[in-house]
């Protein structure tokens, strides 16, 4: 009767393994590793206009502004999935 009740106790258990916080890893990135990447490019585009390469410039410019809305977009995605998802679906 005991190895009956022990195998049940092992079927009914779930198994989700470790779990991870990452909320300090996140915001530690977004406060330290986002402005760094930024200050690169700011520089390498300050650099580049000494060198007299202004379309260059605004070519770099408009790369990464289209890229900082893709993450925006992203981002914005990831936050409001599961309302989106309610809003095309419905409560199902």
């Amino acid at each position: 009767m005991a190895v009956i009740t022990s195998v049940v106790m092992l079927a009914t258990t779930t198994n989700d393994g470790p779990s991870l916080n990452s909320n300090g890893v996140v915001e530690w990135g977004v406060k330290n590793i986002i402005p760094l990447v930024l200050l690169v490019i700011g520089i390498g585009i300050i650099a580049s206009a000494r060198k007299g390469r202004i379309s260059d410039n605004a070519n770099t410019l408009t790369n990464v502004m289209l890229g900082m809305g893709v993450i925006a977009g992203a981002a914005v995605l990831y936050g409001f999935a599961g309302q989106l998802t309610e809003l095309v679906f419905g409560n199902g």
